[in-house]
């Protein structure tokens, strides 16, 4: 299958629009004279045909490869193509969809496959945790608690689902314990006390707004986030200020950056972590890096840098 290029859907995804997507995809490649296989998603992560289909069009020279899914569907299948130079365009059909919209791609998938019609290629960094990639972000602690209270009632609509997720943030709030941890960012030692921890692939700019932004996806840096332990009753002024864009002033918003990160903790455990925001078993110590440059990505000839 030299040359062909693989179509890889979350067909879940995207409200249950995704099987559709997928074929609207696969028309408009194949309009343009690309010979095309479509795979599912997650299956062309397990073994067993739907992978080895993948494996075999990889080893025979696959031209591109296109995705669609949310973040984590992006990052199961980037870790799949890391090393072997292959092109990665991505449908954003997630929630957040936050690689999709660092690097400029419509925020909606119907003009995001017309806007893949005249694609050029970028280069953009990976970051891992014990080896294990991500493009986005890791979190740890408390919002990821929070984000699988949200994906255990997905689905069941806003106004059954808020009230849920508020009972359970309340919860959280009271009674989830602050812990010590042990820092290394590069050479340097720190020690924060913290209930939420996040590390971004490149760091995050600071601008009025939520999800934040980053600024660059190519600095081989990663951005390292946390809440330092205070009283529950000043949490709507931090809140205010993480909407502002304010929070590198903020006293209790941990920011620093740093190439390399080791995060150790009093004896070695086994966490569950959320990597663009998919549930990952890791054991500390973890070891974070930057593989930079490491995946080209298709984006709109408009787009640019």
């Amino acid at each position: 299958m030299a040359g062909t290029t693989v179509i890889i859907g979350n067909v879940r995804a995207g409200q249950g629009r995704g099987d559709s997507l997928v074929q609207q995809l696969d028309r408009r490649l194949q309009d343009t004279g690309h010979s095309t296989l479509t795979l599912p998603f997650p299956e062309v992560l397990r073994d067993g045909p739907h992978r080895d289909a993948l494996l075999g069009c990889l080893d025979a020279g696959t031209r591109q490869a296109y995705v669609l899914g949310g973040d984590g569907t992006v990052r199961g299948v980037a870790a799949l193509l890391l090393g072997r130079d292959v092109p990665l365009g991505i449908v954003p059909l997630g929630t957040a969809n936050l690689l999709a919209r660092d690097l400029g791609l419509p925020p909606a998938p119907l003009p995001t496959i017309a806007a893949l019609a005249t694609t050029q290629v970028r280069r953009i960094d990976v970051a891992r945790c014990n080896g294990v990639p991500f493009l986005c972000a890791a979190m740890f602690g408390m919002s990821t608690v929070l984000a699988r209270a949200r994906e255990a009632v997905r689905g069941i609509g806003v106004w059954r689902m808020l009230p849920r997720l508020l009972r359970k943030a309340y919860w959280v709030l009271k009674r989830y314990p602050f812990h010590r941890i042990q820092l290394h960012l590069d050479d340097e030692p720190l020690v924060l006390t913290t209930r939420a921890l996040a590390v971004s692939n490149n760091p995050l700019e600071p601008r009025p707004g939520l999800p934040p932004t980053r600024a660059s996806l190519t600095s081989a840096r990663l951005g390292v986030y946390g809440v330092r332990e205070g009283p529950l009753y000043d949490l709507p002024r931090l809140a205010l200020t993480l909407l502002a864009g304010t929070w590198p002033d903020e006293p209790r918003v941990f920011n620093r950056e740093c190439t390399r990160l080791r995060i150790d903790t009093q004896r070695s455990t086994r966490i569950m972590a959320l990597l663009d925001g998919e549930p990952e078993p890791l054991q500390t110590p973890l070891m974070f890096d930057v593989l930079p440059a490491a995946l080209p990505v298709l984006v709109p000839a408009a787009a640019g840098e």
